[in-house]
């Protein structure tokens, strides 16, 4: 690869690896400073920890920082699909990320991505402007079905046709956009639409603020005296980076006993949608017999709600390898592995897993089949970007 490495912040050697950081390169004070590395790989913590701590050194009267890893050590991807990561100092005055003199190469919502051949960097080119633009209300028009799916991050589960995912019902992820108002109506007519009876709540027990202008909708009231909503706290390091411990496969059956136990259809959701309901959904619908490439088209979709935001399927896809120990992409046969895996690890036994596919695709019953549109059929002129 033809890039300058004090840009781009590492170099491919022997050995594996080597970040590296010119002090010419800095514009802070690093004089009582130690400086660390975070990324993806060590799951973006931000501490003193001796195993990403640079090492600090002089060449030819030029002073730099190198830390050496292995290319296992970082092979781990970021919400581009490619390992992410960036500096930060730790100084009497705190903690803070590294400020530069100059531009620096291969930026993905200010994080570095490390990229190992051309191919490579020639994909990050076509993608990594994707995340740095959200949208406003007047991107989407509110007469179009594609539309008001879009906006709130709405849709059926793949291999499923009674579980729906989508935004926050009440919580103002996004307070200043302008959208908030309308994703809350369009998923309570989701709600209205579908007869939604249960919901599945990934990101905790957050009741509305006053200062937000926030109010719980009278139809969740009605849901939770009939004792028919769930909260669980995952977080984005789990959902990704841990995904093979017995705290994320003990969510997962937590979540299909609550399904197959509460009337549907079912609506589950996290803050915007997108992380870690996008893996729970990936599951399921893996589970439901969905191809990878259903679920992989699923999971990016989030990014036509207009957040600003952007995930790799490749970030999705290395979730579920390290959960089943099997590439999701190379399977001919992803609902079988999956319900090995259910089976494996006494998530659910064949019987359950047979009895909660019959009710997850039981079909809801629809007041207005044409409110909505999940299929990116877009009426309009207003066109969502493709992925």
């Amino acid at each position: 690869m033809r890039y300058d490495a004090t840009a781009l912040g590492y170099q491919f050697n022997s050995e594996g690896l080597e970040f590296i950081l010119a002090a010419s390169d800095i514009k802070d004070d690093v004089r009582e400073a130690d400086i660390f590395i975070t990324g993806s790989f060590n799951d973006w913590r931000m501490s003193a920890d001796s195993a990403w701590k640079m090492k600090k050194n002089v060449s030819k009267g030029e002073t730099y920082f190198s830390l050496q890893k292995t290319v296992s050590n970082i092979d781990v991807p970021g919400n581009s699909g490619f390992p992410e990561f960036r500096f930060f100092m730790i100084s009497p005055q705190g903690i803070s990320f590294i400020s530069y003199v100059r531009q620096v190469q291969n930026l993905f919502s200010e994080n570095r991505v490390i990229l190992k051949n051309d191919d490579e960097a020639e994909f990050f080119e076509s993608i990594k402007f994707m995340p740095l633009t959200g949208k406003a209300l007047s991107d989407f028009d509110q007469n179009c079905p594609a539309c008001r799916a879009e906006l709130a991050n709405l849709r059926c589960v793949p291999g499923s046709r009674s579980l729906f995912r989508g935004y926050h019902p009440y919580r103002r992820t996004r307070p200043d956009s302008d959208l908030e108002d309308a994703r809350f109506n369009c998923v309570a007519k989701a709600f209205s639409l579908y007869g939604i009876k249960s919901v599945i709540t990934l990101s905790g027990m957050e009741m509305p603020s006053d200062f937000a202008e926030e109010t719980f909708p009278e139809y969740l009231t009605h849901l939770k005296q009939q004792d028919n909503l769930m909260w669980l706290t995952l977080s984005y390091e789990l959902i990704y980076y841990h995904s093979d411990s017995a705290e994320f496969s003990n969510h997962l059956q937590k979540i299909c006993r609550f399904l197959l136990s509460h009337p549907g259809p079912t609506y589950i959701h996290c803050r915007v949608g997108g992380d870690r309901t996008g893996v729970v959904c990936a599951v399921l619908a893996a589970l439901c017999g969905a191809s990878w490439e259903a679920v992989a088209v699923d999971f990016e979709r989030t990014y036509l709600s207009g957040i600003g935001d952007w995930r790799s399927r490749n970030l999705l896809r290395y979730s579920i390898h390290k959960m089943i120990g099997f590439d999701p992409a190379s399977s001919k046969d992803l609902a079988h592995v999956m319900q090995s895996y259910f089976i494996r690890e006494k998530i659910l036994s064949a019987a359950e897993i047979g009895r909660l596919i019959t009710k997850l695709n039981m079909p809801p019953k629809k007041k207005e089949t044409d409110y909505f549109n999940f299929d990116e059929k877009h009426i309009c002129a207003k066109r969502s970007a493709k992925i």
